[in-house]
């Protein structure tokens, strides 16, 4: 079973994030958490204690009612559903719950706002922190099938190959296509080979796997001007966790 933990805002973009997850792990077995964390104001009148308390209800409360939201279609028998609040920064609760149990995916929603144009400071933080796959959902995003995925790699960020057993296990679920896509630097400073992905199409030996080239001296660039000719439902790009956006 996939345990999954699912962000939470109460905004249009979590929800959206939320329902993509459902969607994506519609056959498989899985956990999902739903975490909300809330800022507590400890200098007012009352004490912290009190502000703590009503901050507390109140995160339940709403958490319980978004549940209840996202469960309103029946749910197949092999999903599970739990909530969980805490007080502080979502990077922060994060990067520590990460460290007390293991999670096969965070999943959130993000806006483009902060200081990342597509992902937002939130989603960013989680990137640059979480020990585990992050998916990563853009408000703009469109729930369908995943029928064709792309991971973006220059086939060095990976240090085992196991860790992407993951996304091996969801392609092949799915029946879904892989796209070993490779930013290279303008020519001649870097050679074009499919050396280095043999490794990587032998591990996906499940899956109908395909690689690509692009020369770009900027990767997101390359990435960018990958996603405007080609279809595609997601795409991955390797750091030392695997991170997922829908496109």
């Amino acid at each position: 079973m996939k345990k999954i933990l699912l962000l939470t805002d109460f905004s249009e973009a979590s929800r959206k994030a939320i329902h993509f997850a459902q969607a994506m792990f519609s056959d498989v077995a899985a956990e999902f958490q739903l975490l909300h964390t809330y800022f507590v104001d400890t200098d007012g009148p009352y004490g912290a204690a009190l502000f703590f308390q009503e901050a507390e209800k109140k995160a339940r409360r709403d958490l319980n009612r978004l549940l209840a939201e996202v469960t309103t279609q029946p749910v197949p028998d092999y999903h599970k559903y739990t909530t969980r609040t805490y007080p502080g920064t979502t990077v922060g609760t994060v990067e520590w719950i990460l460290t007390q149990e293991h999670f096969d995916y965070v999943v959130l929603g993000a806006t483009g706002e902060g200081n990342n144009e597509l992902f937002g400071s939130v989603a960013t933080g989680i990137i640059r922190t979480a020990k585990t796959n992050v998916l990563v959902v853009p408000a703009t995003a469109s729930i369908r099938p995943l029928q064709q995925v792309v991971l973006a790699t220059d086939y060095q960020s990976v240090n085992h190959l196991h860790s992407l057993r993951p996304l091996k296990d969801l392609l092949t679920v799915k029946s879904a296509g892989l796209t070993l896509l490779t930013i290279k630097g303008p020519e001649p400073a870097e050679p074009l080979s499919l050396d280095e992905s043999r490794p990587f199409a032998s591990y996906f030996d499940t899956v109908n796997t395909d690689t690509y080239f692009i020369r770009h001296d900027e990767v997101e660039k390359g990435i960018d001007e990958y996603l405007v000719t080609h279809s595609v439902d997601c795409w991955l790009r390797c750091r030392t966790t695997a991170v997922c956006s829908t496109s």
